[in-house]
């Protein structure tokens, strides 16, 4: 097959699926076109039809080595061998009003997989509708191939269905994909003859040494500071060289200088594992053994890792000497709170970020000048503080309107009890619309998702008190959800206590005040909103 050959499958189905679409007349007297377009052509929707579209060419990786069957003709170079995959696509011309042009479209795509399910040997179709034998409708090119044209439909995933019409910038539509293979091109091009012999030979043997640390200047201090390496070896003709610190790679505009036998570097500012950093130089294909810097001040993660702007967090850190400072949160510096005595350090999430996402979080000690710890994570989520349902007749419908902060994304859901209602890209900071073609019952668990990050859930509701007596004086905690919130308190039977800010969303701990025994009801008030009551007893 010359190359001409891609073109002439994709021709021989169009052909096939032309001669037998609507065949017999199950969708009327129409004739169905066939086109080999892409998606994004808008001449594909303009009749009723279907759409071909080679969207794919892979080399057969398989076919490379093997060698023709005995009755063919050996090539002077194997064969360029491929399978090719298309993309089946139905279409339904508009009509006014109609507002259901997909079925045909579905019909149509359901009589062309049921045509290439029938025949899915090209070389082997031979009726009145289509002959392989007939130059017009099989190029006789394809019979001379090693292989017969086979066509097989493939499973795929909407994930892949999605990066294909993503990549046309097109809407998805129904479609199928089918693998055609093999398809043989043998090539134009002589084969090469023998090269010149050898008119010497000769090998040179030198000894490659690797990179050599001998010093890292300073070997401890904060993160983000300047060191430099000593040693030797630290280039290698044709290659960049790395350094490895604490498993990340920094190259190029990340090392300041680098010689033979110095390299400046910056520490980065936000290592995760270990306080103690291995640093190693890699130099051609030859790695340096590593030294150690320590990272002066180290914090853990901090608690939670996640939450709402206003509510507190706790910095695990062992404070043994030097003045805390501040805390910086996404750029910004709070006045923390130390308690040396459970080695913590506590600071509040500045209500001024405005978007949601994961936000830096540094300590920072001055023990004879500042120094800015490790930077960790604690990512910011939407909150909402209301939901509006209202329901309407005629035709039914539920609109469910919420507003909160932090509600503007790209792909924005709304999570109603069991139901998830996309919304798609929502531009309000404050407020989220949605609507169903239906009704639904109010006052169900409402949360949104803000580009994959999830609000806290309202009304905020209590499942059980633990443990479910206790005597006054005694911490009891909450159990429910959409605990969270910048104000909140808990009510008992009126015996108000305030609890301030709270990060955990899921439960929250007091202290039992001074009350009669007996039954009492609690409740919590999060953010103006309470909860539902769950009964405590209170012991003598």
């Amino acid at each position: 097959m010359s190359y001409l050959a891609i073109g002439a499958v994709t021709k021989s189905i169009a052909e096939l699926l032309s001669k037998k679409l609507n065949k017999p007349p199950l969708m009327g007297g129409s004739t169905p076109k066939v086109t080999t377009l892409p998606p994004d052509d808008d001449r594909v929707d303009d009749d009723d039809g279907v759409n071909l579209f080679l969207y794919r060419v892979v080399e057969d990786a398989f076919s490379k080595n093997v060698n023709p069957p005995r009755d063919k003709p050996r090539p002077r170079r194997p064969p360029l061998s491929l399978n090719l995959y298309y993309l089946l696509t139905g279409y339904a011309k508009k009509s006014n009003g109609a507002g259901q042009d997909d079925v045909t479209a579905h019909q149509l795509l359901g009589n062309a997989m049921a045509i290439l399910h029938e025949h899915p040997v090209l070389n082997d179709v031979h009726d009145g509708d289509f002959d392989a034998d007939v130059p017009t409708q099989f190029a006789p090119e394809l019979h001379d191939a090693f292989e017969k044209i086979k066509i097989t439909m493939l499973p795929n995933s909407m994930e892949e269905f999605s990066k294909i019409w993503t990549g046309l910038n097109k809407a998805y539509r129904l479609s199928v994909i089918y693998e055609v293979s093999l398809v043989q091109i043998e090539p134009f091009v002589p084969s090469s003859g023998p090269g010149p012999k050898t008119q010497s030979v000769s090998l040179d043997v030198a000894t490659l040494s690797g990179p050599v640390i001998a010093s890292i200047q300073p070997a401890s201090g904060p993160a983000g500071a300047q060191v430099t390496l000593k040693g030797t070896n630290f280039r290698s003709r044709g290659y960049a060289t790395v350094v490895m610190v604490d498993g990340q790679p920094l190259t190029g505009a990340d090392l300041t200088k680098v010689t033979d036998k110095e390299i400046l570097l910056n520490i980065p500012v936000d290592p995760q594992r270990q306080p103690e950093l291995q640093v190693s130089v890699i130099a051609g294909d030859r790695q340096s053994e590593p030294v150690i810097y320590r990272v002066q001040p180290w914090i853990l993660s901090p608690q939670p890792l996640r939450g709402f702007t206003g509510v507190p967090i706790t910095i695990p850190f062992q404070v043994t000497s030097g003045t805390i400072t501040g805390v910086e949160i996404d750029g910004q510096v709070i006045v923390p709170t130390v308690d040396a005595a459970n080695n913590v350090v506590r600071a509040t999430v500045p209500l001024s970020i405005t978007d949601n996402g994961s936000k830096p979080v540094v300590l920072i000690v001055n023990d004879g000048g500042p120094k800015r710890s490790n930077a960790r994570m604690f990512e910011v989520l939407p909150m909402i503080s209301n939901v509006g349902v209202v329901t309407s007749n005629a035709p039914d419908k539920t609109t469910i309107t919420i507003t909160g902060e932090r509600l503007k994304g790209n792909e924005v859901n709304v999570r109603y009890d069991k139901l998830l209602i996309r919304k798609g890209e929502n531009l309000s900071q404050t407020q989220v619309i949605v609507e169903v073609n239906r009704i639904l019952t109010t006052g169900r668990p409402t949360s949104v998702l803000i580009d994959g990050r999830e609000s806290n859930v309202m009304p905020p509701r209590l499942d059980e008190i633990d443990p479910p007596l206790a005597f006054a004086g005694d911490e009891i905690t909450l159990i429910g959800s959409g605990l969270s919130g910048q104000t909140v308190s808990v009510s008992f039977d009126g015996t108000l206590v305030n609890l301030g800010p709270q990060a955990g969303a899921s439960s929250l701990k007091v202290k039992v005040p001074a009350l009669p025994a007996g039954d009492v009801n609690v409740k919590a008030t999060i953010n103006a909103k309470d909860t539902n009551t769950v009964k405590l007893t209170v012991l003598a």
